[in-house]
């Protein structure tokens, strides 16, 4: 415990030193408050604008020009466009600076001031009317730069319809059965011109026509053609098929060949049949059935290879043939070309019954529809 004589000493020296500590601390404190509101107030900011002009400013002031003098960047126009963020403790200004963009349309051309907006923003801003239809360059979805110009093209379309006639087409025909005269060539059928309702669009760019193309095409008469039968080296006279032939002779399927045979010509009524009963056409002739079937698929040509009757049925018979005159005669539409081809020298290869009965269905077909056409 202390004595009665310390404690005095104690006390003493407390009352001269407490004054001092008190002014000590008093000012510390004014001086924690002072730097307390320093850091409060003062703040990092950071200005670019979109001309590359950069700066940075410690403040407290808070009007956008006070910063941007202490920065050293010019202050924004009232077209400019400020973008303010804060990152890592520092506040950052960007200044899109505004520029003018020539644009382009019905027939003059303004300059719009813009800073952050895409073509079809600053039209709409600027009252100007964009259809469907125009073409605007750059597109309207593109962001504006310093130096872009636009343009919008009025685009407009006129709609017709007209009446076309289409010209009577030649459709050829081409057979062996004139290789006696190559020049020579008969119209089989005569034809018809044809008629169309066609639309059109006629497209006008600023009103000066720029294109026009079909839309829509409706036959109202079919054309039909001239159908012209002409020469043509190794075409058959007949009309029905059967398997590949190389070199004039069938690759398959020949049971019979006979060589050199005495070939006439005949024809006959449109509605005429043979003596087996079957329709007469090209492609049927008339043979001994004695020496070969009545029904038989044969392939028949020149012995020189320049006329080709091509393949053939067994449908009929005659005295000639019978008394051995001649060993085959060969079916023809008209008379002249019955008379023209009126003997020549042939081979006939005969075909097996299986490989004739593979061809039937087709060779059904195609006399049916040349009969309906030509009968």
């Amino acid at each position: 415990m202390l004595s009665i004589k310390t404690r005095e000493h104690l006390r003493r020296k407390a009352a001269l030193l407490l004054p001092r500590w008190g002014a000590l601390a008093t000012g510390a404190a004014a001086l924690g408050l002072t730097l307390g509101f320093i850091h409060t107030t003062m703040r990092v900011v950071e200005i670019t604008d979109t001309h590359g002009t950069a700066g940075l400013t410690i403040t407290c002031a808070t009007a956008v020009d006070d910063l941007m003098f202490q920065a050293g960047v010019t202050a924004p126009a009232s077209e400019d466009v400020l973008q303010i963020s804060e990152e890592d403790g520092a506040d950052h200004i960007h200044v899109l600076r505004a520029f003018t963009v020539p644009v382009t349309a019905d027939g003059q051309t303004v300059d719009l001031v813009t800073a952050d907006e895409t073509v079809g923003e600053l039209l709409q801003a600027a009252g100007i009317p964009v259809g469907a239809d125009d073409i605007v360059e750059p597109a309207l979805d593109t962001a504006l730069a310093e130096g872009d110009t636009v343009t919008v093209q009025r685009v407009e379309y006129n709609d017709y319809t007209v009446e076309e006639t289409i010209p009577i087409e030649t459709e050829y025909v081409y057979s062996s059965l004139y290789y006696r005269n190559q020049s020579y060539s008969r119209t089989m059928e005569y034809g018809n011109e044809g008629l169309d309702l066609v639309s059109y669009r006629e497209v006008y760019i600023d009103g000066e026509l720029t294109d026009t193309y079909e839309t829509a095409r409706e036959t109202v008469t079919e054309m039909q053609p001239d159908v012209v039968k002409c020469y043509g080296e190794g075409a058959p006279v007949s009309i029905f098929t059967g398997p590949e032939v190389v070199d004039g002779v069938p690759v398959e399927g020949v049971a019979a060949v006979y060589r050199s045979k005495r070939a006439t010509g005949y024809s006959a009524s449109l509605t005429a049949k043979g003596a087996s009963g079957q329709r007469l056409t090209y492609g049927t002739v008339a043979i001994n059935p004695n020496i070969i079937p009545y029904g038989s698929l044969m392939y028949i040509t020149s012995d020189d290879g320049r006329f080709v009757y091509g393949y053939a049925y067994a449908a009929d018979t005659g005295i000639a043939m019978m008394d051995g005159r001649a060993f085959i005669d060969l079916y023809y539409e008209t008379y002249a070309e019955s008379v023209s081809n009126a003997v020549i020298p042939v081979t006939i290869y005969v075909l097996d019954s299986e490989t004739a009965a593979e061809y039937k269905e087709i060779n059904d077909e195609r006399r049916a529809a040349d009969l309906a056409d030509h009968h």
